[in-house]
């Protein structure tokens, strides 16, 4: 939509005025990766002389969004018509004279209130090992990753497109009460566009950059930085260079208006496909399922390990209580296993309930089935710290199994529920003591060693749970409070941090996407509506690790080879730069739930987004994966040059627990299409696709469709809106599951 181009300038010219903003079309002359010289011109059309390179041609097309012009497209085509350009980059940059360091800098997945936090630096895993380090009160503190530096007066932030989940960079500004956004697309002809953000505090200014190519004296890697290896472009008479950008401008109020913003945008621009079929949900679990029986069961010890029986030495391979799967993996096959499954999976159970529990009430979280110890990294910790995240998921999960083993008419032995109602009450303690649960705590006496961060957002959930488990609302209690602390102390602030164990308190997914599944079991158990409040606020901030559109992986590499569709990848935190194929380690069911209470439609999008892109990850033998076995699954969805420009797209080095885990919780507890028959809507996660073909407003008639080269078996749910809003979701519900069978390259006529 074209707006009135006098009028939309008049209301751009008071809206930048406003904001202090500048806007310009500049050329960086390289010699390597330091800057020679900048040439700025106008962003408008003309020609312009560079004196260094020659003639230029600037054309710039705008076509406003919106009728009240806050939303705007803009092309900026840059043409050398003279001259010779060599190593050069071309952009377009966007000056804040009104600069304020309170300003919350956003880009997704690696930058979070422009990561002005503490910093620690050190080699691959970083912790605080010494104990002089530990604080109650541990402030955010990450590994040396991008930043604006919260302890210097100037900071210089140097990205490429792929080290976004979207492709963009926006902030938010509490004293001029506005948001700001830029998106792009991915990239141009010479590579993916690079972002530069810098700050001056003591001046006051800031500016953000779009550049192409992207020339970076420095790239972010797993532990710091390393040289770039970037180079500027040599150009020719004809040759140019185009930027397509949209703008976003609204008065934001908070900075969950901005995340708002966010959310309602971060599809405009880039294409995102869940439209293709590459393996059924119930051929990734019959294949997966195969693995764990055959290759990751141990007679000796009782119990799923986290690889081949015998393969690793190192503990963190063998057995973890929580984070990749030891605890957790049983639930998926108590809920869809064979009766072999089942009767191994009740054993390893009671192996974690007799082998692992410790004085303070915790589970030691990491063994070799035989020996068990409170954590570590390669090696048990010295001074007996365990991980808060690992503990809460299972006093959660170990829930979850018990009311799917109570619905198989079978009784839990009344020790294991004496013994998961000492770490219930070992959590009680640490409010009681803290006010908080903690990071790491001492696994035989119960003390907080490092404290803050949100390692322990699953803990609501499990405490929540423990209220009906035990019958003690003192638990209901301490989860209400519990959740709201991190509610204040980290969803109003943006980001949340600490969910896996080796990145210290850096950003993270995965606490977010726990601390949405402790909100939902809130409201499931209270029904009070404010937690749906919380989860709406916390929708974009999960939203903001999910990669939003299919990245173009290079050619030849793996994810190019085996035709990846990015988008539904997750991000595991800012430390670590890549996506992968999963929420760790979650199924995303809690995303639906979400949906269901309230109709927000975002939310079941990322659900599909996500739960539909993790199939296609799965290695098997029709379609072997790197050199993982059938069943295997890598953790690697590389957008980014983290580990090299030769890595985008690639490094798929093994399979990973938690991303088996998180698949076979995918494809157990999110059906394969889910339906509002009254209401008439349709959303289908599995590899099948669903065509309404009648509806009365009572039943629903559907043409499924499975176009995919194995036969499916596909879970319906169907409800009513009304039971929707009202009703408790259980993918076991027998009054709400069809199961449907349909032979390859076939379909069926269902009526619902």
């Amino acid at each position: 939509m074209r707006i009135n181009s006098v009028f939309c300038s008049i209301l751009l010219f008071t809206f930048y005025e406003i904001n202090a903003q500048e806007h310009k079309v500049l050329i960086n002359h390289y010699d390597g990766t330091e800057i020679k010289c900048t040439r700025y011109f106008p962003m408008k059309d003309g020609r312009f002389n560079d004196d260094i390179s020659g003639i230029w041609d600037i054309s710039v097309d705008s076509t406003a969004v919106d009728e009240r012009c806050t939303t705007i497209d803009y092309t900026v085509n840059c043409r050398l018509v003279e001259g010779s350009a060599s190593q050069v980059s071309v952009g377009v940059e966007f000056l804040f004279n009104d600069w304020s360091s309170e300003n919350f800098v956003f880009v997704p997945s690696i930058v979070y209130n422009g990561n002005r936090f503490n910093r620690k630096t050190m080699n691959y895993p970083p912790y605080w090992y010494d104990e002089s380090e530990w604080k109650v009160d541990m402030p955010t503190t990450t590994t040396l990753v991008p930043s604006l530096e919260k302890y210097s007066d100037k900071g210089v932030i140097e990205l490429t497109t792929g080290n976004a989940s979207t492709p963009l960079m926006s902030f938010y500004s509490p004293g001029n009460s506005f948001s700001w956004m830029v998106q792009t697309t991915q990239g141009h002809a010479l590579g993916d566009f690079g972002y530069f953000i810098r700050e001056d505090k003591q001046a006051g200014k800031a500016s953000f950059s779009v550049m192409s190519p992207a020339v970076r004296k420095k790239r972010a890697t797993g532990i710091g930085f390393t040289d770039s290896g970037d180079r500027g472009a040599d150009l020719n008479p004809g040759d140019s260079v185009e930027i397509r950008f949209r703008i976003y401008r609204e008065r934001s109020s908070s900075l969950s208006d901005m995340y708002s913003l966010f959310l309602r945008a971060r599809k405009d621009l880039n294409p995102s496909h869940t439209d293709y079929a590459v393996m059924l949900f119930s051929e990734v679990w019959d294949v997966m399922d195969n693995l764990f029986q055959k290759e990751r069961w141990n007679d000796d010890i009782d119990m799923y390990c986290l690889t081949k029986p015998g393969s690793n030495r190192n503990w963190n391979q063998i057995w973890q209580l929580g984070w990749v799967g030891g605890g957790q993996v049983t639930l998926p096959i108590l809920l869809s296993g064979d009766a072999e499954g089942i009767e191994r999976s009740i054993k390893n159970l009671n192996a974690i309930f007799t082998k692992t529990q410790a004085p303070s009430g915790m589970y030691y979280a990491y063994g070799n089935g035989t020996e068990f110890k409170s954590f570590g990294f390669g090696k048990a910790f010295e001074n007996n710290e365990t991980f808060v995240r690992s503990q809460g998921d299972f006093l959660y999960m170990a829930q979850l199994q018990f009311e799917q083993i109570i619905r198989m008419g079978r009784k839990i032995p009344q020790s294991w529920y004496t013994s998961l109602r000492k770490q219930a009450d070992a959590f009680l303690s640490l409010w009681k003591k803290y006010g908080q649960v903690g990071q790491f705590v001492d696994i035989e006496n119960g003390k907080i060693c490092i404290g803050g961060s949100t390692a322990g957002a699953i803990v609501p959930a499990g405490l929540a749970m423990a209220s009906r488990t035990f019958g003690d609302k003192e638990y209901l209690y301490v989860a209400e409070e519990l959740g709201e602390k991190f509610y204040r102390d980290y969803v109003l602030k943006g980001y949340t941090t600490g969910g896996p164990g080796e990145i210290l308190s850096t950003p993270d997914s995965e606490s977010a996407f726990a601390l949405f599944e402790s909100y939902t079991v809130l409201y499931d158990i209270t029904g009070d509506r404010k937690w749906l409040t919380y989860l709406k606020e916390l929708l974009p901030i999960c939203a903001s690790w999910v990669v939003s559109y299919d990245f173009n992986f290079p050619k030849g590499s793996v994810m190019s080879d085996i035709g990846a569709h990015s988008t539904g990848a997750v991000w595991a935190s800012v430390a670590n730069k890549h996506g992968a194929p999963a929420i760790c380690t979650w199924s995303g069911e809690s995303l639906l739930k979400y949906c269901r209470a309230t109709g927000d439609r975002y939310a079941l999008e990322l659900l599909k987004d996500i739960a539909h892109g993790v199939p296609q990850y799965i290695s098997h033998k029709d379609r072997p994966i790197g050199r993982m076995e059938p069943g295997g699954a890598c953790e690697r969805v590389n957008l980014s040059d983290w580990e090299g420009k030769r890595n985008i797209g690639g490094n798929l080095f093994a399979s990973c627990s938690w991303v088996e885990t998180a698949t076979m919780l995918t494809v157990t507890q999110i059906p394969g299409i889910y339906v509002q028959k009254d209401a008439g809507l349709v959303e289908v996660f599995d590899h099948v696709t669903a065509e309404i073909t009648g509806h009365d407003g009572y039943k629903l008639k559907l043409k499924v469709s499975n176009p995919t080269r194995y036969n499916a078996t596909v879970r319906i749910y169907c409800e009513t809106a009304e039971e929707a809003r009202n009703g408790i979701y259980s993918i076991k519900d027998e009054s709400k599951i069809r199961t449907v069978r349909i032979r390859k390259n076939s379909s069926v006529d269902i009526i619902l």
